[in-house]
């Protein structure tokens, strides 16, 4: 911090000291905001390896997709064929789609199976995709091994959320792969310093977050 160097100081040096008081904070808080912002990639990649490496000769009982950014569909479906294809669920899907009109644009193989995708319309934010999965997951009550895709700057607040509505005696065993994005482009570094101030004000919702009686609320009444 910059102080005076004057006994007496003018009403113009005393603004140029402010000034630079100010433009010093700026700075100091951008740079911890933009250090914080490239801790979001590192989970992601560390996640996406853990999971690489617990499925590298098995497969997960089912890869959840979150949709709300392009290609993180067509990165599922590209997982899915690696692991010969285990069971998709696919949650915040757009009301006037369907199986057909999500695969047709997408040209997938003939040996995909539609039958094996589930879609899921409620959900409209992060945590009603979490909550919706969770829904989905005790609904059928055979899957144990999740892997969940969407994009790296976005699977440190689903690990977030997904963490704290669980319930400890579930047994779901959550991996999770995010999509590599490309922060050259200032649209992808905006959506990543957005994300920073979301996990801030999820963090902040999830403390009051009671999750024995509140993961079952429907998904339309948390807005």
């Amino acid at each position: 911090m910059f102080s005076s160097k004057y006994i007496f100081e003018t009403k113009q040096t005393k603004i140029q000291r402010y000034l630079k008081n100010s433009l010093f904070i700026l700075v100091i808080l951008f740079l911890l905001y933009s250090i914080f912002s490239a801790i979001f990639i590192l989970v992601s990649e560390n996640a996406s390896k853990s999971s690489h490496d617990r499925f590298y000769n098995n497969s997960p009982d089912l890869i959840v997709v979150f949709t709300g950014d392009a290609g993180r569909i067509p990165f599922a479906l590209k997982r899915a064929a690696e692991y010969k294809q285990p069971h998709i669920f696919i949650t915040g899907v757009y009301s006037k789609n369907n199986v057909d009109t999500l695969l047709t644009p997408l040209k997938v193989e003939e040996s995909f199976n539609p039958d094996l995708l589930q879609i899921d319309y409620l959900a409209r934010n992060t945590l009603e995709n979490c909550i919706s999965t969770l829904r989905y997951l005790r609904s059928e009550k055979v899957y144990k091994n999740i892997l969940i895709i969407s994009h790296d700057y976005h699977i440190m607040r689903i690990k977030l959320i997904m963490n704290s509505i669980i319930q400890p005696d579930e047994g779901f065993k959550f991996h999770y792969s995010g999509i590599p994005t490309s922060y050259t482009n200032w649209r992808n570094l905006k959506i990543l310093y957005k994300e920073v101030f979301k996990l801030l004000r999820t963090y902040g919702f999830l403390i009051f977050w009671d999750s024995q009686e509140n993961s079952r609320v429907r998904p339309e009444l948390l807005k």
